[in-house]
């Protein structure tokens, strides 16, 4: 079931992605919600996609915002979209099926989802854009009552063909956190970045690319991260340390003003 693809927690309630679940057909995936009351963790529900398909993996991503949960279907079925579920009470109903305006099979829309309130972020690292195969790109859905709609589709100034920008994505407020773990620094190939987006309005531009100064080849910064108000941390998971691989470090920075730094 892959029980476990993707963990996320806002107050009392957890939410577990299971890829590989096999619910309305092979691999479709599943979302399982608990809750807590008291010391107690128990099930409240398990969710599926009305749109899921053989292989979805529906589950791959998984993230919370109060009542609303934003699950991400990016397998090799029909894939490429995300799902979201709000609560009432203790019920758990869809609420829309997120897709890219210009979705093309391959592009792993959903492979990472985060969520603020009523604005979405997921990653699409395979999409094909203008900078080339695999450049990567980021969509934005903001919701109005109940209506998703897609307000912005975020790229890298600097993007080229293979730097998987969407592998990992984080939101808080108007700030969207994008990586791009396969970005190449000069002979440091696949040495990552992770790129900062402010929304002003309703329009979200590129404010700062993130390159700590100590990245080598294969260090892959970018590959996870999360962001919570002022602070933000990102992964750098394959980096070495002395003599040792792939030991893996993470990075902190801290904004002020409009301007992130390393903690």
């Amino acid at each position: 079931d892959f029980f476990g693809s993707d963990v996320a927690i806002d107050g009392d309630t957890i939410v577990v992605g299971a890829s590989s679940a096999d619910t309305t057909s092979t691999g479709a995936g599943a979302v399982y919600v608990y809750v807590r009351t008291g010391t107690v963790w128990s099930q409240q529900a398990r969710l599926i996609a009305s749109a899921g398909g053989l292989f979805d993996g529906l589950g791959e991503s998984v993230a919370v915002s109060g009542d609303t949960i934003l699950a991400g279907a990016e397998g090799s079925g029909t894939g490429n979209y995300a799902t979201v579920f709000v609560r009432s009470g203790t019920t758990w109903t869809e609420q829309a099926t997120l897709t890219a305006s210009d979705a093309m099979t391959g592009d792993w829309f959903g492979y990472s989802v985060a969520l603020d309130g009523n604005t979405a972020l997921v990653g699409a690292f395979s999409d094909d854009t203008a900078a080339g195969t695999s450049a990567g790109s980021a969509y934005v859905f903001v919701r109005s009552g109940t209506t998703w709609t897609q307000q912005a589709h975020l790229f890298a100034a600097d993007a080229v063909a293979g730097d998987e920008l969407g592998k990992a994505v984080s939101l808080s407020g108007d700030y969207a956190f994008v990586g791009a773990p396969s970005d190449d620094h000069g002979a440091a190939s696949l040495a990552g970045s992770t790129y900062v987006f402010e929304r002003t309005g309703t329009v979200w531009t590129q404010l700062t690319k993130l390159v700590p100064g100590d990245l080598t080849s294969g260090d892959q910064f970018g590959y996870a991260m999360s962001v919570s108000g002022t602070t933000a941390i990102v992964a750098a998971p394959l980096q070495e340390l002395a003599a040792m691989s792939t030991v893996g470090a993470v990075y902190l920075y801290q904004r002020v003003g409009g301007v992130w730094t390393q903690d």
